[in-house]
Order: C-alpha cells, then structure tokens, then sequence
C-alpha cells in the first residue's frame, strides 16, 4: 500500500484524513447534471434539424457525437475525483504527511514531525460545512513558516484535537 512506502521503519500509522463525502457527491451532481443538459440540448437540436448532421437522418452522428461528449464528461469527472480522493493526510505517532495530488500523475508529499506543530486550527464555513462537520485544517509549525492545510475534511475539529493531544504527548 501508499502509506507503507511513506513511513519510516518502525513508525505506525494511526489514522488516514481524507475529504468529506459532499465533496465527491458535489461533483457528482455537477457532472452528471452537465452531461444530461448537453444531451437534452443536443436532442432539441436534432430534433428541431437546427444542426443539420445531428438530423433524424444522420443517426449515426448524432449518436457518435452524443458518446463522444459523454466521454468528455466522463473523462473530466474521473480527472476531478482522482484529484480530491488522492488528496490525503496520513497521521502517524512521528509525522504528519500530507499528499497532495496536483494533477493526474504528478503530487506531492510533505512531511511535518509532530513534536515541531505549533498550532492546530480548523474552520467550518455555512450550513452543510457546520451541520455536517467538514472544514478546512490548517497546521503550523514553529520556527518555520510551513504550513498544512487541506480542505474539506470530514469531522475536521475531532481530528484537529486528535494531532494536538498526540503533539502534546510527543513533548
């Protein structure tokens, strides 16, 4: 597995922070939602003959371009989900590592010991962010001006707790 790779020999890993759930839903909705309003018009269109190869008589276009932006749909939802799943934080009794997918096949992996965090902050923003408990978590080290922060995590105050007690038993 990933997280076997990241982590030091005798180092154990206590808990993996990912994204909330409406994140992946949120996108979901808005590609799906796409998809259907491009074939919905797509289907007007032809039906009215206002784009003359996507006509009743021309069939065959009609359907290869339909597959064809559906496939583009498709394709993007996958390039967007990768980027939010991948999107991890790995808590660990030495480290905090943070992996931080930028693009399809390129990311990067910060590590930050736990005895150098400083501070420990999260924010949850409007309704869902509240009700549902995900926000952003932000963490700082001392001495140094790094900083993590990754959005949307779910259950964001239990897990900024979680890295502050285990901080404060590393001191």
């Amino acid at each position: 597995m990933e997280q076997d790779q990241l982590l030091e020999e005798g180092e154990m890993l206590l808990e993996g922070v990912r994204k909330h759930w409406i994140v992946y839903l949120a996108d979901t909705i808005i590609h799906v939602l796409g998809c259907l309003l491009f074939i919905g018009i797509a289907g007007y269109l032809s039906m009215r003959g206002v784009i003359p190869f996507l006509s009743a008589d021309n069939k065959a276009y009609t359907v290869m371009v339909l597959i064809f932006f559906v496939i583009i749909f498709w394709t993007s939802f996958f390039y967007f989900w990768t980027k939010h799943y991948f999107d991890v934080w790995y808590v660990t009794d030495r480290h905090i590592i943070a992996v931080d997918q930028k693009d399809m096949f390129a990311r990067n992996e910060s590590f930050m010991e736990l005895v150098k965090i400083q501070d420990v902050s999260f924010e949850k923003n409007g309704f869902l962010g509240t009700f549902l408990g995900y926000g952003k978590l932000k963490v700082q080290t001392a001495g140094s001006d790094q900083e993590f922060v990754i959005e949307d995590v779910r259950d964001v105050e239990a897990v900024a707790h979680r890295i502050m007690k285990l901080r404060d038993t590393k001191k």
